[in-house]
């Protein structure tokens, strides 16, 4: 019997992806991408994370883009600071360090990122920070 292609549906119900995650406290889920994620040129990637949590300070040779979904906190991209609310979007240029985390004192964060193919993998373990 063939399988009904799914076009749509809630991103928490997509599976966490379980390799390469590299933020504690947090779940990621591949919203579009390659490999049957209708998208073969950019990989958009859901972050969600606990209150408090925050990714290590990394850079690397490709751009991406982040939009905040859900949830209040931080990016820091160089040397400035930005919040975070939903509705808020940041660029992070290639090779600058940049970070970003759920503020302590409210829920969890959700950030929609975008990177090329080559950027889903863990900055910390490739040798680029």
């Amino acid at each position: 019997m063939e399988q009904k292609m799914q076009y749509g549906g809630m991103i928490s119900d997509l599976p966490v992806v379980t390799g390469g995650h590299f933020i504690e406290n947090s779940e990621k889920r591949i919203v579009y991408g390659p490999d049957g994620r209708f998208w073969d040129d950019f990989v958009m990637r859901c972050f969600t994370l606990a209150p408090g949590a925050a990714s290590d300070s990394h850079a690397h040779p490709w751009c991406h883009w982040t939009v905040c979904i859900e949830g209040d906190g931080f990016f820091n991209v160089g040397d400035e600071t930005y919040e975070l609310h939903p509705g808020a979007w940041v660029h992070v240029p290639a090779n600058l360090p940049h970070n970003f985390g759920a503020n302590a004192d409210s829920g969890k964060l959700s950030l929609l990122c975008i990177v090329p193919p080559e950027g889903d993998v863990n900055p910390l373990t490739m040798g680029f920070c």
